[in-house]
């Protein structure tokens, strides 16, 4: 059986892609062999090339694996109450924002293995900080227009919030 890839892509380049949510108790996904090129919708919530929202226990039939996302408006893989799913072998390049996402910290045996996250970058300094200014230092940062959640200020090729998920394997690089 020959590799095949399954492509999937917005047209243009203002910031608003389509997306993949999986969402509800007991929804399933296995996704394998798609390239995810241009999705996501730049500083909209919930708006993520892949997403599973709120499946439960029922990520663990789920899988995400062997696909590439490039080009992301907006993070890459976002998993949100969700719990047992399956990320492997996943490239992402060129994203904004976190890349693989753990969202709220109630997500819990989660397996992220050999993906790779590279060339990630911010939504942009907010207004009003010293971001930019040669300072790691950052005040509080509210949300708004141009950053909908305060820990856009930075992007990450992995956004752990729960340590009781394993990561094996996985690497990341630069913006």
């Amino acid at each position: 059986m020959g590799a095949r890839r399954l492509p999937c892509a917005a047209s243009s380049l203002n910031g608003f892609g389509g997306h993949i949510m999986v969402a509800g108790k007991n929804a399933v996904a296995k996704i394998e062999g798609v390239e995810l090129y241009r999705m996501g919708q730049t500083n909209v919530l919930a708006r993520y090339p892949f997403h599973w929202h709120m499946v439960g226990d029922a990520g663990s039939k789920s899988y995400f694996r062997g696909n590439s996302i490039h080009r992301s408006f907006y993070r890459c893989v976002s998993v949100h109450g969700t719990h047992y799913a399956t990320i492997s072998h996943n490239v992402a390049y060129d994203a904004i924002g976190h890349c693989y996402y753990l969202e709220d910290g109630i997500e819990e045996n989660n397996v992220f293995t050999y993906n790779l996250a590279s060339h990630i970058h911010t939504i942009g300094a907010p207004a009003g900080t010293a971001q930019g200014s040669g300072s790691q230092y950052l005040p509080d940062v509210p949300s708004g227009s141009k950053l909908i959640l305060p820990a856009d200020v930075a992007a990450s090729g992995f956004y752990v919030t729960n340590a009781y998920n394993r990561f094996v394997g996985n690497a990341a690089s630069g913006g």
